[in-house]
């Protein structure tokens, strides 16, 4: 039977989650869990109560450790009473190792999130694990036919995230620490959205705090259509992860019917951000990367006049200017995939929104956009070849 399951970081999501009908709840101590912001007393407290009404516990100890954090971690675990939680959630196998020399009663969720993308690296864990290892938490990665052999072939029972931020990039260092405005007030979590030069349009949140930066994709992943077909393979767990959204969307994704398609897609669409459904039906990931980048830049033959630098849906075009264009001039663009775009330069402005007579070298203007553009189209006078660009 596949049931959702949800972590709370701190009491407010406790007590949203007390009103609901949830069997699993995944307890972060701030020491533990790379998101965790619950202290030793709030965590027990919260732990007692939740046991009283006889739902799940599990102890989210998923950071990656060198050996001094790792010493400081064990301090944190030995105060706890594990014999409370059902299982703990590990992917650190120096935890993994702790835990069987120490508590071999416990049950272990061995979170593979980050690596392991195929069955026979799966199956190497479930043999070296067993007896404790009770559950895998895969990866949002493996595409949906291998990740029905992966449920069905495991002898342990199978977790995904169905709802939630997909981690793009982690580091233990403090990468938004030097933008810190006010050093001498330091912040326990910083947060920012950053661009690269080669996507300006899209947005990656970024949070830092006392284990590191993480930097996440801008659409969130979701799943929910996917409820029913993934209960016949025999899925055990469907996780919400709402720290982005809210835990106050926890009841609108619980009283949604996983079998009406068109409560499902009323949700998605009032979603607070952006959705996709990953990995789970096919990998175009080499698509994104084939627009990263224009393969027709290296050419000699014609030479581009400009560069989109971001493309602003039914409004404009940022242009970087690399040889001086009036308005009114005809120009032509050629994005990445090889598509030829015709482009009006009128009217043609600067960053102010005021009009310019002329664009010179280096400058930025802003053109009317056009449909398939996209950052990294060439811009020419002339009509580009195709066959004379290669």
């Amino acid at each position: 039977m596949t049931h959702f399951c949800t972590s709370i970081q701190r009491h407010a999501d406790f007590e949203i989650c007390q009103k609901l009908p949830l069997k699993e709840l995944i307890f972060e101590h701030q020491s533990l869990s790379r998101f965790g912001e619950l202290e030793t007393a709030t965590l027990l407290e919260m732990l007692e109560a939740w046991k009283t009404s006889g739902g799940k516990a599990f102890l989210q100890w998923d950071l990656l450790h060198d050996e001094k954090s790792f010493e400081e971690a064990v301090e944190v675990i030995k105060k706890l009473p594990l014999e409370y939680f059902d299982a703990v959630r590990v992917q650190d196998l120096g935890a993994a190792n702790w835990l069987r020399q120490n508590h071999n009663h416990l049950k272990l969720h061995w979170i593979v999130e980050g690596s392991n993308h195929n069955l026979k690296g799966l199956q190497r864990w479930s043999n070296f694990l067993k007896p404790q290892l009770e559950r895998f938490v895969l990866s949002s990665e493996i595409p949906g036919n291998i990740l029905q052999r992966c449920i069905s072939e495991l002898p342990q029972e199978c977790e995904i995230l169905g709802i939630g931020s997909i981690l793009l990039f982690y580091t233990p260092r403090h990468l938004l620490n030097p933008l810190n405005l006010n050093p001498d007030e330091p912040s326990e979590v910083r947060r920012a959205w950053v661009a690269t030069l080669e996507t300006p349009h899209r947005k990656l949140r970024t949070m830092e705090n006392k284990h590191g930066t993480f930097l996440f994709y801008d659409r969130e992943l979701f799943l929910l259509e996917h409820y029913s077909e993934l209960k016949s393979w025999g899925l055990k767990s469907f996780r919400l992860d709402l720290q982005r959204v809210g835990m106050q969307w926890l009841n609108s994704v619980l009283v949604t019917d996983p079998e009406n398609q068109e409560s499902i897609k009323n949700l998605r669409e009032n979603w607070p951000c952006k959705t996709f459904q990953g990995f789970f039906r096919a990998n175009k990931t080499d698509k994104a990367i084939q627009r990263m980048k224009n393969p027709y830049r290296q050419s000699e033959s014609s030479r581009p006049v400009a560069e989109v630098l971001e493309a602003s849906k039914n409004r404009h075009l940022a242009l970087l200017i690399k040889q001086r264009i009036i308005p009114g001039l005809q120009l032509w663009g050629l994005t990445p995939e090889g598509r030829i775009l015709e482009l009006e330069t009128q009217p043609m402005m600067d960053m102010r929104h005021h009009q310019v007579e002329s664009a010179e070298p280096d400058q930025i203007v802003l053109i009317p956009h056009v449909k398939y553009a996209v950052p990294k189209t060439l811009i020419f006078a002339v009509q580009p070849e195709l066959g004379k660009m290669r």
